[in-house]
């Protein structure tokens, strides 16, 4: 079986997936890790669905799979899980901006088996896009105060799981807008436990984010909140107060 599956979505990534698969590759054999690369091309208008197919027939553990329209982000780690055969599962994006070598730090936590899943958190955030900056922990810290929790960063979406956790977490996919921006909040409900690994986040040095408009992004994530409420709210809470805290 494979030992761990790397998941990352590409919309328009033409330019980063070679150095991607490069360095988690590199990771691989350095750490003797019997692994697997899924890139999913979320409906990308580059060239990112003609490079994924050419890295693929190049590396026998580097997997495509291709949407023929952009469905976002959650539902592109769905299609990387079906395709995966990993015992554990990480979702890194595909700008480069969450170093692969960290993936070896999330690993080494979930390895010890006190955990569900490895979350990196964003401590150092290199990245000069300060409205990006203001408005991910300004949102972090009112999810924080909606559900009693105290997360250092709720949205990375760089994350290690268990695969059946991982499983469980996206049945809720399609209840939100822009579920990656409450799956931490599933798994406290859900009573998993969390470990939160902090990070470097670096600049995008090429191509550009899906998110044209963070503010409008940001209104999205808000109207999914009375919802997240409904679904995450109590129950999370009784969650925290059943089992500890994230560590941080």
């Amino acid at each position: 079986m494979i030992e761990l599956s790397v998941i990352a979505p590409c919309y328009n990534e033409q330019n980063n997936i070679k150095d991607l698969v490069s360095k988690v590759l590199e990771l691989f054999n350095k750490n003797i890790i019997n692994g697997e690369i899924i890139l999913v091309n979320d409906g990308s208008n580059d060239g990112s669905r003609i490079e994924i197919e050419k890295i693929c027939r190049q590396f026998k553990n580097v997997v495509g799979v291709s949407h023929a329209e952009n469905f976002g982000i959650t539902e592109a780690w769905n299609s990387g899980l079906k395709s995966s055969r990993g015992k554990y599962i990480v979702t890194i994006d595909a700008d480069l901006q969450y170093n692969p070598e960290d993936i070896i730090r999330l690993y080494q936590e979930i390895r010890s088996d006190k955990y569900d899943l490895v979350q990196g958190w964003r401590m150092e955030y290199k990245d000069d896009n300060l409205l990006r900056k203001f408005l991910s922990r300004s949102l972090s810290y009112l999810l924080n105060i909606l559900f009693f929790t105290r997360m250092n960063d709720i949205k990375s979406g760089f994350v290690m799981y268990k695969r059946e956790v991982f499983l469980d977490i996206l049945k809720y996919r399609n209840k939100f807008r822009v579920f990656q921006h409450f799956f931490i909040l599933c798994a406290l409900k859900q009573g998993y436990m969390i470990k939160q690994v902090p990070i470097a986040f670096y600049p995008r040095i090429r191509g550009e984010s899906f998110i044209k408009n963070p503010m409008f992004f940001s209104f999205k994530v808000l109207l999914d909140i009375p919802k997240a409420v409904l679904y995450f709210g109590i129950l999370a809470r009784k969650s925290i107060r059943r089992k500890s805290q994230c560590a941080a």
